[in-house]
């Protein structure tokens, strides 16, 4: 799974790690509306600020890839 840097401030890593076994488990599989869904929800999730979080800016660059299907791009 993605590691992302944590921070005094950041989105709740919990939610993020769901999303994003969730998100990557549909981009790998066969099923062309899977990975469709998961496209979809890459641009429309949002998650809670907690202490200790995943840093914003690496997340959403990770779901900005997972948006057009190559979550491990690194551009």
């Amino acid at each position: 799974m993605r590691q992302f840097t944590t921070e005094f401030r950041g989105y709740d890593r919990a939610e993020v790690d769901k999303f994003v076994q969730t998100a990557n488990d549909a981009i790998a599989s066969d099923e062309p509306s899977r990975r469709a869904r998961a496209q979809a929800d890459a641009q429309a999730v949002s998650f809670r600020v907690a202490l200790r979080g995943y840093n914003r800016r690496e997340v959403d660059h990770y779901l900005r890839r997972i948006a057009k299907g190559r979550p491990d791009d690194r551009t």
